[in-house]
């Protein structure tokens, strides 16, 4: 079986990764990361949007799942 981290654990991974990319705010780095993934799967030929889709199922799932406002999160 894979680790699946918890909505907690994804929170705290990304404010990591949000914080070693950054490039001014965290709105800012996030626009630079996403922007980033764009020309990733332009270079790569992936599907961008595809995969966009796909993560918002994804998090729509995932709140389903276990519902809370990770806007509390600290």
């Amino acid at each position: 079986m894979s680790y699946v981290p918890t909505l907690e654990a994804r929170v705290r991974r990304m404010g990591h990764v949000l914080h070693w990319c950054s490039t001014g705010t965290a709105a800012e780095t996030l626009t630079d990361l996403l922007a980033d993934a764009m020309h990733w799967c332009d270079a790569s030929g992936e599907d961008f949007f595809i995969t966009l889709a796909q993560a918002c199922r994804c998090y729509i799932h995932e709140l389903n799942n276990d519902p809370h406002d990770e806007r509390r999160l600290s």
